[in-house]
């Protein structure tokens, strides 16, 4: 009797032990779960098939470029605003049938254009900041890499800034080409696209090192225009690898006082005031 009654105590000590749980899963399966909402963040619509391109060691040349395919997949039109070399030595170029509006499925490229002679010896990296808009303003960033042998035509410096105040007199400066060959070269011509420069090819000398020089002196009138004006120097060589140097110039007169000290300038390495 006894041993029957301790049984039957120890069972119902059991149940009353497993009974909360079986209250806790009867009490939320009883009740109707409600979906969490999450709303996912709109995809771009501009895919390019790479993001970085490494040209690597370049070969002695004018120009290297890097090319980047994209495609609009979103569903709507799109339309590229802008695009912003972090230095003047690149040129980017839209290309393709639709300019700066890419229809939806759509394929175009940019191409980034690099004056390899206006930059130092060594491993560089670039980019262009593409900007465009699709359900709202964008941007992404193409890089380019390439490392420029010693072993060609360089310029320096690679640009020129100049701003003049007013009744400034004009400014001569000297660009130097180098052949780091150690070859002779000739430069052949130049051309520049404004009448406030004035360019004439000067003297042939050679380096500690054995390398030769030429240089091109620009005089730059003194009254410049207050707003900014872009300038293209081209220098003819006779190298059939780099037959023409090319070196922007920006000329600004006296600034307008609306007008900020930063906001104006190219990202070059060198800036000239009178």
């Amino acid at each position: 009797m006894t041993s029957t009654r301790s049984i039957t105590l120890r069972l119902m000590a059991g149940a009353m032990a497993v009974s909360p749980l079986c209250l806790a899963i009867l009490f939320h399966t009883g009740i109707r779960s409600t979906p969490l909402s999450i709303e996912a963040p709109d995809k771009p619509s501009l895919a390019f098939h790479q993001y970085a391109v490494d040209l690597r060691k370049i070969h002695p040349t004018a120009e290297a470029h890097a090319t980047f395919i994209f495609q609009n997949r979103g569903s709507e039109p799109i339309q590229i605003t802008a695009m912003e070399p972090s230095c003047g030595c690149l040129t980017p170029l839209l290309q393709g049938d639709h300019n700066k509006f890419i229809p939806a499925g759509e394929h175009g490229r940019v191409v980034v254009r690099m004056q390899p002679a206006n930059s130092t010896v060594g491993p560089h990296e670039y980019t262009v900041n593409v900007k465009y808009t699709d359900s709202k303003p964008r941007e992404v960033p193409l890089t380019m890499k390439l490392e420029i042998p010693a072993t060609m035509l360089t310029v320096s410096p690679p640009a020129l800034i100049v701003y003049h105040p007013e009744g400034s007199e004009p400014t001569p400066y000297d660009f130097t080409i180098t052949d780091g060959r150690g070859k002779r070269f000739e430069i052949t011509g130049i051309s520049i696209n404004s009448e406030l420069v004035e360019t004439a090819i000067g003297e042939t000398s050679r380096t500690p090192t054995g390398n030769f020089q030429q240089t091109v002196r620009v005089n730059i009138a003194g009254n410049l225009p207050p707003v900014r004006t872009q300038v293209l120097l081209r220098i003819q060589t006779d190298d059939p690898d780099i037959p023409e140097l090319r070196v922007p110039m920006m000329l600004q007169g006296q600034i307008p006082d609306t007008e900020s000290d930063s906001d104006h300038g190219l990202d070059h390495e060198h800036q000239h005031s009178k």
